[in-house]
């Protein structure tokens, strides 16, 4: 009941009997706050111990495309992605076993239309007199704009511009998490564009961006089809991991990798062609991200100077 209907009664005698007009004012208060509820850009919600919705305000329909009659009884769990409600679930069960509030939940929901949404969720627990758990109300926002662009932004700091491969950053995250799990089974391939220079002092910087464009495209398919990492640093230099390869399959990787950089690339009225030196090094038990960089480069270096050397 509001402190508007309160104050009313206040005003009255103790004694005065129900009338018509306090009744008036009472489904007057219960339909604003009802219109309250049902009109507020946030979905608000009670579940009972078990999450099962046991109130769900009008909203979850242009949110969800569900009618109220539908969600209750249900779980929010039974709206997410399997993999969703397994992770928000094991979040959840935490929270409930502490019967604490909890706030900015993130969660991934399915709409009736398949779409999926992006909710915010933050509740507090409703406790029975004895203190036992009843249940909790909550409210959820949809933030899925949001998470969007944040997520845009998250992979442009990630990847290169030019290419969409990933940036020296991501790279070295890759490689630290790798050398965690893997360790010296692991292996680094350093790529350095030959004949690459001519392109762009003849054919001009917006001619070599297309054919960086094209070896980055090739690389991409290269590592999804092989299951291995490909990533630009910067300039003409690239950079391939493999998880672990048996004796041999490093040369046979790094052959592959030549074979995919010097094919032909058509640049409109012309056709060029850039060749590729690979360095390859094998992660040893105490190298770090800086080591083995370093020791792939010392091995590109060796193959540009065999190579400067037979030309």
């Amino acid at each position: 009941m509001s402190s508007y209907f309160f104050r009313q009664r206040q005003s009255e005698p103790a004694d005065a009997p129900d009338s018509e007009p306090d009744l008036a004012a009472l489904k007057r208060e219960v339909q604003r706050l009802r219109e309250m509820l049902d009109l507020n850009s946030d979905w608000i919600w009670e579940v009972d111990a078990q999450g099962r919705y046991t109130y769900v305000s009008l909203h979850c329909l242009p949110l969800l495309g569900y009618a109220p009659e539908e969600m209750l009884g249900r779980t929010p769990f039974d709206f997410m992605p399997p993999e969703e409600a397994a992770r928000v679930g094991a979040a959840f069960a935490a929270i409930v076993a502490e019967k604490r509030g909890f706030s900015h939940l993130l969660n991934r929901t399915i709409r009736s239309d398949g779409r999926i949404v992006v909710l915010e969720t933050s509740g507090v627990p409703l406790l029975n007199p004895d203190g036992s758990l009843r249940g909790y109300r909550g409210i959820d926002r949809d933030i899925t704009e949001r998470e969007a662009a944040n997520e845009r932004l998250r992979h442009a700091a990630r990847h290169d511009s030019l290419t969409a491969l990933p940036n020296r950053l991501y790279l070295r995250e890759h490689l630290g998490a790798l050398l965690g799990a893997v360790g010296p089974g692991c292996c680094v391939l350093a790529i350095d564009l030959d004949r690459f220079k001519p392109v762009n002092d003849r054919l001009g910087h917006e001619a070599g961006d297309l054919v960086l464009r094209e070896i980055g495209r090739r690389l991409a398919d290269l590592a999804n089809a092989r299951g291995v990492f490909a990533a630009r640093p910067g300039g003409d230099e690239f950079v391939v991991i493999a998880d672990a390869l048996m004796p041999g399959a490093a040369e046979r990787l790094a052959d592959d990798l030549r074979a995919a950089i010097g094919g032909p690339i058509s640049l409109g009225s012309e056709t060029v062609a850039v060749g590729a030196s690979v360095g390859v090094a094998q992660a040893r038990a105490d190298d770090t991200v800086e080591t083995l960089l370093a020791a792939a480069d010392r091995a590109l270096y060796r193959a540009k100077s065999r190579l400067d050397a037979a030309s």
